[in-house]
């Protein structure tokens, strides 16, 4: 699939009404103690914003990434409607340059790109943390979709995540699909 195939396949179902931007996952309100509250956040795959705002509302100032500019302006409105400002940008993450950062919190939900989030360490302040969710290679034992090409094998996004701290990790079923989820931070530079 091209980029453009790509960015009007996500403007189609973005246009369509199928996602909703508000409410963010559950599992980080869990977390929330382990997240900053404060500094640059970056979203990649933002698409309509859902965890962007949350983060958002945290208090973080947030740089939503997605290949849908129908995705962003949804995120956009539902951020004016919460009351919090994102930055938006449109940007395809398997062609074009990813940011520089440095960035105290990196998310990255249900997209993969082998090597994507490894690359992304670098960027991060110290004791900056990553996080991510993506279906694994077992969800295909109950649905065809997403495609193998978008879901993460077994462990990928820890070994991803090697050079960092793990504060938290679980691949299992999950609201009925098999999701990889990952909390890492970056050890805090001391001198």
């Amino acid at each position: 699939m091209s980029d453009d195939d790509a960015r009007e396949t996500w403007d189609a179902r973005y246009a369509a009404g199928r996602f909703d931007p508000t409410g963010p996952p559950g599992w980080l309100e869990e977390l929330g103690e382990e997240l900053p509250s404060e500094g640059v956040a970056l979203d990649l795959a933002a698409g309509a914003g859902r965890v962007s705002i949350w983060l958002a509302r945290r208090g973080l100032s947030v740089e939503a990434v997605d290949i849908s500019p129908v995705g962003l302006a949804l995120a956009r409105e539902a951020a004016s409607d919460e009351g919090v400002n994102i930055k938006t940008r449109v940007a395809d993450l398997s062609s074009e340059q990813l940011p520089e950062g440095p960035y105290r919190l990196i998310a990255c939900f249900h997209y993969r790109q082998p090597g994507l989030l490894h690359r992304l360490v670098d960027t991060l302040t110290p004791g900056g943390v990553l996080l991510g969710e993506v279906a694994t290679v077992k969800n295909l034992e109950r649905h065809p979709r997403p495609s193998r090409r978008w879901l993460v094998e077994p462990n990928e996004l820890l070994r991803e995540a090697r050079d960092l701290d793990v504060v938290y990790y679980r691949e299992a079923w999950l609201g009925g699909r098999h999701l990889a989820r990952i909390v890492a931070r970056a050890a805090s530079r001391v001198g």
